[in-house]
């Protein structure tokens, strides 16, 4: 279908949908998007075409798509505050972004990331939010450099991805400040005068005050940017503002609020994306270093126990160094051939595989979480407790 629209008004485009740019001028979150570009809105996501001089698009609406039309733009002034008190500061610049749900955390990455390349700035992004992750597959930390216009996090290609294994900061934050702070140093070893954090959307209470705090410490961001619809961060940002550079700037209005399987559905998408062109494939236990904990329950479980339990699992492969290969579903393991059996697109460099609490199929559709580490745990919690007496 054929849409105009007027300039100084922005067409909302709730994916899935493609659009092209048949004449006019218009921008997205700070990118020029040009005559005869098009773009593809992923389901559950929503992009703001703001018109600059009177646009044409040519829009093919996917199931459950669709479009509005409103006067101005969707991007907040305090946005445009927080950008030039980045802006004002001796670089590199390292910014740390916080918020809900559906807050708009990464709506911001994005403009600031485009803003700092239109002023000639060198931007780099870490995704943390490990449920809703655009960089790397979901359950990782990824790191991606940009250099050139984005509309979407999700166009960029991982450079450095930290496996997690989890999709909920609550049960690895050890892990993820870690991970964090580890993926920060290197990203500022390359050649970046501007380093945007994303984070999680877990902000609720004082575990989660605590939490966000306690990542701060560690990342020393020279800015923290926390975005609200209302005051929700406020108890967060007062004891941040007792440590470091702290600004709040507002949600925006029409941000796209999704349920819990619409996010499910962005994770499966992106478990896809790293899944592709994956096989069956066999790797020896003679040959690869396998997570201990995995290890430990193997010896401690029956055959028989384990037979479900380690269908599906996600799991990462990496490299002798620790680097980050891909990602893949565990299939089967055969400890009287010494063999794993994973369906990953992985296939040469593999020494180290790490192991996830979430269950996938092939298709990168979510079955649930994984109870291989609750019953290990408590199995060999017994055992040596029966060991001691």
């Amino acid at each position: 279908m054929i849409q105009v629209v007027s300039k100084g008004k922005t067409l909302l485009v709730d994916g899935p949908a493609s659009v092209n740019l048949l004449s006019g001028e218009t921008e997205i979150l700070g990118a020029k998007f040009r005559e005869g570009e098009k773009i593809v809105i992923r389901d559950g996501k929503r992009l703001p075409l703001e018109v600059i001089e009177t646009a044409t698009f040519h829009m093919i609406l996917g199931e459950k798509a669709s479009f509005n039309e409103m006067k101005g733009t969707t991007i907040p002034l305090s946005w445009e505050k927080a950008f030039k008190e980045m802006a004002s500061q001796e670089r590199p610049v390292t910014v740390m972004v916080i918020g809900g749900v559906d807050s708009g955390k990464t709506s911001f990455c994005v403009y600031v990331a485009n803003r700092a390349l239109r002023n000639g700035w060198k931007p780099g992004v870490i995704d943390g939010d490990l449920g809703q992750s655009d960089i790397g597959p979901p359950s990782t930390i990824g790191f991606s450099r940009v250099t050139k216009p984005i509309k979407d996090l999700f166009e960029l290609q991982a450079e450095n991805v930290l496996f997690v294994g989890v999709t909920t900061p609550s049960q690895a934050i050890k892990k993820v400040v870690e991970g964090l702070t580890a993926t920060k140093i290197n990203a500022l070893q390359s050649d970046l005068n501007l380093l945007i954090i994303n984070t999680d959307g877990w902000v609720e209470g004082e575990e989660a005050a605590r939490y966000k705090v306690q990542l701060a410490e560690k990342i020393a961001p020279n800015q923290v940017v926390g975005i609200q619809q209302t005051n929700e961060l406020t108890p967060i940002m007062t004891l941040l503002m007792k440590k470091t550079r702290a600004i709040a700037v507002k949600s925006p209005k029409v941000i796209l609020k999704r349920s819990r399987e619409k996010r499910k559905t962005l994770r499966e998408l992106s478990y896809k994306k790293y899944l592709k062109e994956a096989r069956l494939r066999a790797f020896s236990l003679n040959q690869i270093r396998v997570q201990e904990t995995l290890r430990e329950t193997y010896r401690v479980l029956s055959t028989e126990q384990m037979k479900e339990m380690e269908k599906g699992l996600l799991v990462a492969l990496q490299d002798a160094e620790g680097n980050f290969l891909g990602i893949g579903v565990l299939c089967g393991v055969h400890p009287k051939r010494g063999i794993l059996q994973i369906y990953t697109p992985v296939d040469r460099n593999v020494s180290n595989i790490c192991v996830g609490q979430m269950k996938l199929d092939k298709e990168g559709k979510e079955t649930g979480l994984s109870p291989v580490f609750e019953q290990s745990t408590r199995i060999i919690s017994n055992q040596n407790l029966r060991n001691k007496n």
